[in-house]
């Protein structure tokens, strides 16, 4: 049996990855950090010299990104299913990325109410929060599934 252990804060992009180890079956440990000093001692930087969560270690391999982390976890756990063969992995791939990319910068520009210029929108990874909602609106009204069969 692998050893896994979770890194994370309740109130983190961690519940993504939660719900990921939930998904693939598996027995993990939860290792609850608080923000702040927690995050900044050798320990916990020798896991993400970023200081930040969410973090796992599996069988001695450490991964931190959320998105890197799912992706990761479907792959070390391919019995759960959770992602589709190697060879039918574009839209996968582009929707995950998506999700974690230009989505999550999207939505972080919008809360902060930042609203880029015509050259900002050039050079950030969503181009304007209509382009965004417009892309991914299109995406799920074309398939039930965007990032894969089921």
């Amino acid at each position: 049996m692998s050893k896994l252990t979770f890194y994370t804060n309740p109130h983190s992009r961690g519940q993504i990855v939660h719900w990921m180890l939930e998904e693939i079956g598996q027995p993990y440990t939860t290792i609850a950090v608080d923000y702040g000093e927690p995050l900044r001692t050798a320990a916990y930087l020798a896991i993400n010299p970023m200081g930040k969560v969410p973090a796992i270690v599996h069988d001695g391999q450490v991964v931190t990104e959320a998105a890197a982390i799912c992706l990761y976890l479907a792959d070390a756990f391919p019995e759960a299913g959770l992602a589709p063969a190697p060879s039918q992995r574009d839209a996968y791939y582009r929707w995950t990325l998506f999700a974690a990319g230009p989505i999550e910068q999207a939505m972080m520009d919008r809360h902060r109410k930042l609203i880029p210029d015509a050259e900002q929108q050039r050079m950030i990874g969503y181009g304007t929060w209509e382009q965004m909602v417009a892309t991914l609106e299109a995406a799920v009204a074309a398939c039930t599934y965007i990032a894969g069969e089921h």
